[in-house]
């Protein structure tokens, strides 16, 4: 039975499945994104950037003297009940250290009870509600994206005090992603000289919204700002021009990309204008995606790379200590070294320079990780202090950037 036991250990060993110290020979993250639902069309590329920043850290040598990093997904069909068991799964059948998710904040509202109970980092790369700020999460949640504070305040801005809108029209999903970017969108809109402003919230996965868009022209708005998912805010557009509607759109980032502005309603959404959190330029960054999946304009695919390769630099930082650690305390490690590999001071490391930020993690030195979306640099809440907000236009049935504005700091 020893002799067994032994051949057993030596067989689990050879194929990488715990190492001497106890522990799994590969370092498993999750993915917690969406491949079906409202969001279907942004969790590829999502993915994708997550998948990269994976890559890169094993092209850079691995964790911890040549560990490999994985990456396991589940989808979570854009539905918070789906996504809370996704996550589950993930901690309690797959035991990842941490998660990368979810896309909606809805999403990870619901999941973050999982994640939270469990002491397991959820950092998001595109959950924006503002409530997310002040959940009682003992400090595992995180994100790499701007809160919509920010984007609510441009996109009211571009609104009224820019493009000269009088009235809106806002059909917003009713979520706190939703909800959130409504309001704040309202309160800018008027605070920069326009007026009248309908809110109207939607459920998501109707086969209709004829009613929602018949309420929300019958004040003949200037602009009718769809806040929501492609999925559904492709049908949103179909009605308003089936109904007749003259006037301008208005989009946000959950509206942002492909699925959309070469969508059914192309033709009638030309030049509308849009916002999203933005991301600083590196070309190099966008080289590598493209040659890897091909383009895409959905957003986030930068800050779900930074997400990434930041729980990678929180393990490293931990040291070869990290491998004799339980599961649970391996979890925690992480929480208590994103912050030091995220946020001043430590020598600046950027894009294509992760074997320079491992090797030095491994001489005990201090890194401040300058992400390919932005400086992430992480407050008390677990929130990005400074970044951008892009302000972009659908021409030609493609997104183009106008503008990014630099906001906090």
């Amino acid at each position: 039975m020893k002799k067994m036991l032994v051949l057993l250990i030596i067989l689990m060993l050879s194929l990488g499945l715990v190492t001497a110290g106890g522990t799994q020979e590969t370092l498993k993250i999750g993915g917690l994104l969406a491949f079906t639902g409202g969001l279907a069309p942004y969790g590829p590329p999502i993915f994708n950037g997550v998948a990269l920043g994976v890559k890169h850290i094993n092209e850079a040598g691995g964790l911890l003297g040549g560990h490999q990093f994985v990456l396991i997904q589940k989808d979570t069909a854009t539905a918070p009940a789906i996504g809370r068991d996704a996550a589950a799964k993930l901690i309690q059948i797959n035991r990842v250290l941490a998660i990368v998710g979810a896309l909606s904040s809805g999403v990870t509202f619901a999941s973050s009870g999982i994640t939270i109970d469990n002491g397991v980092v959820l950092i998001s790369p595109s959950s924006t509600s503002a409530m997310i700020t002040d959940l009682d999460d003992n400090d595992f949640v995180f994100r790499s994206v701007i809160s919509d504070t920010f984007q609510g305040i441009v996109m009211g801005r571009l609104a009224s005090g820019q493009l000269g809108y009088k009235s809106a029209a806002v059909i917003y999903v009713n979520n706190p992603y939703g909800k959130g970017l409504a309001l704040t969108f309202r309160d800018n809109f008027q605070k920069w000289g326009g007026g009248e402003c309908m809110l109207i919230p939607y459920e998501e996965n109707k086969p209709s919204y004829r009613g929602e868009v018949e309420k929300a022209i019958s004040i003949n708005p200037d602009v009718l700002n769809i806040i929501g998912y492609p999925v559904d805010g492709n049908k949103m557009l179909v009605h308003a021009v089936e109904l007749g509607y003259q006037g301008a759109f208005l989009f946000p980032d959950g509206m942002k990309g492909e699925a959309v502005a070469d969508g059914p309603a192309s033709k009638y959404i030309e030049g509308s204008w849009g916002t999203a959190p933005g991301t600083r330029a590196v070309p190099a960054f966008k080289e590598a995606y493209d040659a890897e999946y091909g383009p895409s304009t959905v957003p986030y695919k930068t800050e779900a790379y930074d997400a990434a390769v930041l729980l990678a630099l929180a393990i490293q930082r931990v040291g070869p200590d990290f491998l004799n650690l339980s599961l649970p305390e391996q979890r925690k490690a992480i929480r208590d070294n994103l912050r030091a590999v995220a946020n001043p001071p430590g020598v600046e490391v950027g894009y294509g320079e992760l074997d320079k930020a491992l090797k030095l993690l491994e001489e005990g030195k201090e890194i401040n990780y300058q992400g390919v979306s932005g400086p992430i640099t992480f407050d008390k809440n677990g929130d990005v202090s400074a970044g951008s907000v892009e302000i972009w236009r659908i021409l030609e049935s493609k997104v183009s950037t106008v503008t990014v504005i630099s906001v906090g700091g």
